[in-house]
């Protein structure tokens, strides 16, 4: 009989699903249903009380990555080639996890440091994949050696293709063979605009014509090997990019069983976050499971507390002799209200979520939840209103035991009220007998009465101000209500004649009954509001007594931080005092200084350290610094990114302000800067060149061997061709003029240089050679 959505569990749940940030985490929300065992339930509320206590820090983690989640890592488990769009999926991917790791990084607690065991290290996954491509899935230039190579080479051959038709185009001879002075391209090939007709004048091969036929594209004799070259590099240009997408696929690959746990453990955030973020919304708190106890502390339906809506909390309180509660009360009270939001207290704790009361309510973990509210009416099985409510009811009583809780909202009130009455009170007869947990609502006036201390049965009203006219929907436990419908006629504005001849219709018994209800109601309000009006005082108190210690306890720490910082102050004024001391004389003349300096922490006077983190091996290295790590070039003076293992030889290729150099592994050491995943740290140094007075750039290599100082005249010269500097000036000084000789036949074969002189006698003479730049 069970129907949740007719207590709003359904818009629960959609509040719910709205507050995930992937697919996969709203469809598990929507379907979430009862736990099997208490124990779950708590572990739920703790683990419910993990993510509030992370998301009190003002970060929510997002999985939006997981949404295309499936498509790429299929492909994966396929050994299907990633495409640079699918690849930039997988960066989003590791970039959610990096910014959760981060978010979760400072909590230490079980839930958290489970996650944080799930959860793949994605710093070198994202590193290899910002190694080939760009944030926006654009392949790389300096992805590798190779295409750096490719892509220069393609830059010059186009440049000399232009060069040649640019002066092609210029010539007078061909001024009445081209259509126009322009190039163009066609079938990946550079052509000039021939006028249709006077191709035999022009010695060349045909790609194309105009939509007119007035014109033919023709590529020039000239550049046909050079346009043959150029096709070739593109295409060698695709098939390493293939290559190189190959690879990082394989890589991805291995990684394929920790990347399908990170995606469960990011769902699993995903469904705590939203249940955590709406717990906070609605000032939600996790119950107690008791046995046979019922204690709901200022309860309050959710949809009310989620749409800011003015909310009256009730506290409800039933035990195994108080077990059925009888609600009765004037229309428009509240009392379906209450029901519903006890009945989504028992789901909601069942389901393992905090529920809409205070701190310390609890109730038995209900294994059953029957629901017996609103129309059930059903043309299809031939069942009237009242028919339909009657089956409600019939299938109602089969349950049994304290684990079961039955909500039924006017009970066999559509039909002739002594008839009516008298169901009813054969049912709630029957459930006491059952030992069920009920929740009742009626306006049948035979209920409110007749019931013994052994029925089970305990009343309930929703109150009534008589001096306003309307209801406060205050929970009165221990009486019956009335119904009221002859105030709420006059409420609603029936004319005040009918409602007049409706009281002189009431017997005197009724009408005695009524004011010995007032009488009592008017009692019980006013024990209620001296009750509310105590708590409240004693909640200012409490939160007064906090507040008091909260800002004991922050004094003290900003005590022990200015104590700490003053410390700290006064021992790096001592340090600087000592490090500029000039000699130890100067500290014997100084014995109080030399005092003070003994009195130092440990820490302080302590010399640098030896042997730290210390690579003894190539193995070693490699398990420090696997592809994809940045490192400090200790030759060069700058960071690179390692690109592969060691060689046999001990060698390393690097990439460095895209230039690729092969050095020793024991050359690097760690990086200066600390590692950034979705930035790269461009670092410049002048330790091997500077700026002379004239403008020019120097680079001094004495006292470097051969192989050093082509390594930085090759870094220096590549500096000013991207600079656009017309020359650089080489000081290698006479020796055995084996660096000068060196120097100057790398020179003759360098890309980067046009030509190369000695100096003149009043510039260095022959120990110096100067270098113009080409274009």
């Amino acid at each position: 009989m069970s129907n949740l959505a007719n207590i709003d569990w359904n818009l629960i749940l959609q509040r719910l699903e709205k507050l995930a940030t992937c697919e996969t985490a709203r469809a598990e929300l929507r379907n979430v249903g009862p736990l099997p065992y208490p124990d779950e339930a708590h572990a739920s509320f703790q683990i419910i009380a993990e993510a509030q206590a992370v998301l009190e820090h003002g970060q929510r983690p997002f999985m939006e990555s997981l949404d295309l989640f499936g498509t790429w890592y299929q492909r994966l488990e396929k050994n299907a080639t990633l495409k640079p769009l699918e690849l930039k999926d997988v960066r989003h991917f590791c970039i959610e996890i990096i910014a959760l790791k981060e978010i979760i990084e400072p909590f230490s607690s079980r839930w958290v440091s489970l996650i944080k065991e799930r959860v793949l290290d994605a710093a070198e996954p994202l590193s290899a994949i910002d190694q080939v491509m760009t944030p926006d899935g654009d392949i790389k230039n300096d992805a590798s050696e190779q295409l750096y190579k490719l892509y220069r080479e393609k830059t010059n051959l186009g440049r000399e293709i232009q060069s040649q038709l640019d002066k092609l185009v210029k010539q007078q001879k061909l001024e009445n063979i081209l259509q126009d002075r322009y190039v163009t391209s066609r079938e990946g090939r550079w052509v000039l605009p021939v006028i249709s007709g006077m191709q035999h004048q022009f010695e060349g091969i045909i790609h194309a014509s105009s939509q007119s036929k007035q014109t033919v594209f023709m590529e020039p004799k000239e550049i046909i090997p050079q346009n043959n070259r150029l096709r070739q590099v593109e295409v060698e240009i695709d098939e390493e990019i293939e290559r190189l997408l190959r690879e990082l696929t394989e890589y991805l690959a291995g990684l394929a069983a920790q990347i399908d746990q990170t995606r469960s453990a990011m769902v699993e955030c995903d469904i705590r976050f939203a249940q955590a973020h709406l717990s906070n919304q609605m000032q939600a708190s996790p119950p107690e499971f008791s046995e046979g106890q019922v204690e709901l502390h200022e309860i309050r339906h959710p949809l009310l507390v989620l749409n800011n809506e003015s909310v009256i909390a009730n506290t409800v309180r039933l035990d195994a002799d108080n077990r059925i509660l009888l609600l009765s009360g004037p229309n428009a009270g509240g009392k379906t209200v209450l029901l519903k939001s006890i009945g989504l207290a028992a789901q909601m704790a069942r389901c393992g979520l905090p529920i809409c009361a205070e701190p310390g309510s609890k109730l038995p973990f209900f294994t059953r939840l029957d629901v017996g509210v609103g129309d059930s009416q059903s043309v299809d099985a031939h069942l009237s209103t009242f028919a339909a409510h009657l089956k409600v009811l019939d299938q109602a009583t089969a349950a049994q035991g304290l684990d079961q809780l039955l909500l039924i909202d006017e009970i066999c009130g559509s039909t002739d009220p002594e008839e009516g009455a008298a169901l009813a009170r054969a049912f709630i007869e029957t459930y006491s007998k059952n030992n069920v947990y009920a929740v009742i609502t009626s306006h049948l006036g035979p209920l409110k009465s007749g019931w013994d201390e052994c029925s089970g049965v305990i009343h309930g009203s929703l109150e009534y101000d008589g001096d306003s006219g309307s209801p406060t929907y205050q929970l009165i436990m221990g009486i019956p209500g009335q119904s009221l419908a002859i105030q709420t006629a006059r409420r609603a504005g029936v004319r005040q004649d009918i409602v007049q001849r409706a009281l002189e219709h009431l017997s005197p018994e009724r009408k005695e009954f009524q004011e010995k209800l007032e009488t009592l109601e008017s009692a019980n309000a006013e024990i209620e509001r001296m009750k509310k009006r105590l708590q409240e005082e004693f909640k200012q108190t409490q939160k007064s007594k906090s507040k008091y210690e909260g800002l004991v306890l922050k004094f003290q720490r900003e005590r022990e931080n200015m104590l700490e910082q003053a410390l700290k102050r006064a021992e790096q004024k001592v340090e600087r005092m000592i490090e500029f001391a000039q000699v130890t004389d100067t500290f014997k003349k100084h014995e109080s200084l030399q005092k003070v300096k003994t009195q130092l922490p440990d820490v302080i006077k302590a010399g640098p350290a030896t042997g730290a983190g210390r690579i003894d091996t190539p193995e070693e290295f490699t398990r420090r610094y696997p592809p994809g790590s940045r490192v400090f070039v200790s030759t060069i003076g700058r960071d690179a990114v390692v690109q592969g293992r060691p060689s046999p030889k001990g060698e390393v290729p690097i990439l460095s302000n895209s230039m690729r150099l092969t050095v020793h592994w024991e050359t690097l050491r760690p990086p200066q800067q600390a590692q950034n995943p979705t930035a790269e740290v461009i670092r410049k140094t002048a330790k091997y060149s500077y700026s002379a007075n004239e403008g020019d750039r120097v680079v001094d290599v004495r006292g470097l061997s051969a192989d050093e100082a082509l390594s930085q005249l090759e870094i220096q010269l590549d500096t000013a061709a991207l600079n656009k500097e017309e020359r650089v000036k080489v000081i290698h000084g006479h020796g055995t003029d084996t660096l000068k000789r060196s120097i100057r036949s790398y020179l003759s074969r360098s890309i980067y240089v046009k030509k190369w002189t000695a100096g003149t006698p009043d510039s260095g003479g022959d120990g110096v050679t100067w270098i113009e730049i080409n274009d």
